[in-house]
């Protein structure tokens, strides 16, 4: 795609991400990311809890029940934020770029067209931290 650095509104700005074939691929990326580190999370915590079964548990109430039972302690807080990063990614672009929510991660006021490269490194560090978190564990913990 190529951007002019034009002044562009919310939901036009959402098309472009829709349509930006370098977006979803890093956003794909994140979500498959993120995948993994639930599946290692759940290994990790079958190991040191067998009589647990959180086998569908989501990424968030991994984290609880390991904050509970005092598990991966260190890596908690790197935990929540990701947590947080991934769903703000994958639930909020469409809402925020509508107006429904706050600015917080990501910007909506003054987007330009070529802020499309912003988003997608963000994608792309979410991926990049999701993974990393998750080498950790498959090399230290299961």
């Amino acid at each position: 795609m190529m951007c002019k650095g034009e002044t562009i509104s919310g939901p036009d700005f959402f098309r472009l991400l829709y349509e930006d074939d370098k977006f979803c691929a890093e956003l794909g990326r994140a979500v498959l990311a993120a995948g993994r580190l639930e599946s290692l999370l759940k290994q990790y915590i079958a190991k040191h809890a067998p009589e647990t079964n959180m086998s569908k548990a989501a990424l968030g109430e991994l984290i609880k029940f390991a904050r509970k039972h005092t598990l991966l302690h260190q890596m908690l807080p790197a935990l929540e934020t990701l947590k947080d990063q991934r769903n703000y990614l994958t639930h909020n672009i469409h809402a925020l770029l509508s107006g429904l929510i706050e600015e917080t991660i990501l910007e909506r006021s003054g987007l330009l067209d070529s802020d499309i490269h912003t988003y997608t490194e963000r994608a792309w560090q979410l991926k990049e931290n999701l993974n990393g978190l998750a080498d950790i564990i498959n090399e230290n913990h299961t």
